[in-house]
């Protein structure tokens, strides 16, 4: 019996042409580059026996995007900007592999990029709307990380913008939804806190600290209080006996002010009052002629007289 082969459908050669081994060693890319040096332009069908697992389209794309050392990885000039813009609107936005011809170092995708999140006027680049997000997690629900079918439905926002707001925001908010967890606040910083490190209160200097330790061990002193005058005593300086009928021997001999008297003064001590050299009684009609000299009184005679 004889067997009999089958051509490879459309759809076996697809999947001939891509492989699950799409990881790149550190090896493979040396040999890679030393076989870009002896062979400058090969087929890229011819380097497969050395990569075992790699397809040719990935050889290539792994040359173009990643291993080429004139691949150009920077910001994009002014330059490169306008001939993107010029090309489109002579050409549309179908051909980008043309294009990237003209961009020597940039490959088609960097350009497609370029032009769909810079380069585009018709690009959103305004915060996503409550009902963009609706539509979002809607159309991720029914297809996934296609993001530029979804962004060819999201009119004016990018495969970019919307594959970045739905790994920021969203996937987030639907996993705290999930588990009912309490999602952290974002917002504008108190107004309390210090702006800058200006703003942060310094710690006191030294000579301070013993100034105020110095002030707190300090006892308080109380407040001065003024003498008052003699005239604003609210009682008299005369003396309660004075009225008493007495001998005059008992008396104090000053106790006769002079008519001169005047008006204390904290400054004034020992002064402004002036005191009687004879004994006198304070008594009306004591005749003061009949005073004695201190000096002719004679204490003891009492005691000597029989």
């Amino acid at each position: 019996m004889s067997s009999t082969s089958y051509a490879p459908t459309r759809a076996r050669q697809k999947v001939n042409k891509y492989s699950k081994n799409t990881k790149w060693s550190k090896e493979e890319d040396e040999l890679f580059q030393k076989l870009m040096k002896s062979v400058p332009r090969p087929e890229w069908g011819e380097l497969v026996p050395f990569f075992p697992g790699k397809s040719a389209v990935q050889i290539e794309e792994r040359w173009e995007k990643v291993i080429n050392p004139d691949l150009i990885k920077g910001s994009w000039t002014p330059e490169e900007d306008e001939t993107i813009i010029k090309f489109v609107n002579q050409y549309g936005v179908k051909n980008w592999t043309k294009l990237a011809e003209l961009l020597p170092g940039r490959i088609g995708k960097q350009c497609r990029e370029r032009w769909r999140n810079h380069l585009n006027p018709e690009v959103n680049t305004s915060p996503f709307t409550p009902e963009e997000d609706e539509l979002l997690i809607e159309l991720h629900a029914k297809m996934g990380n296609q993001w530029v079918k979804i962004s060819e439905i999201m009119k004016g926002r990018s495969d970019n913008a919307v594959k970045n707001r739905w790994n920021s925001t969203l996937k987030k908010r639907l996993e705290y939804d999930k588990t009912g967890a309490t999602r952290p606040r974002r917002g504008r910083p108190s107004s309390s806190a210090p702006k800058s490190a200006d703003d942060v209160p310094k710690p006191p200097k030294f000579e301070e600290i013993v100034k105020e330790t110095i002030k707190a061990a300090s006892p308080t002193l109380p407040t001065p209080m003024m003498t008052p005058s003699i005239t604003d005593i609210p009682f008299s300086l005369k003396s309660p006996f004075s009225s008493l009928k007495s001998p005059s021997i008992l008396r104090s001999p000053f106790t006769l002010m002079s008519p001169s008297i005047s008006q204390w003064s904290p400054g004034d001590l020992g002064t402004g009052i002036l005191f009687s050299p004879k004994l006198a009684s304070p008594s009306r009609g004591f005749n003061a002629d009949s005073i004695m000299e201190p000096s002719e009184v004679n204490l003891l005679t009492p005691m000597f007289e029989k």
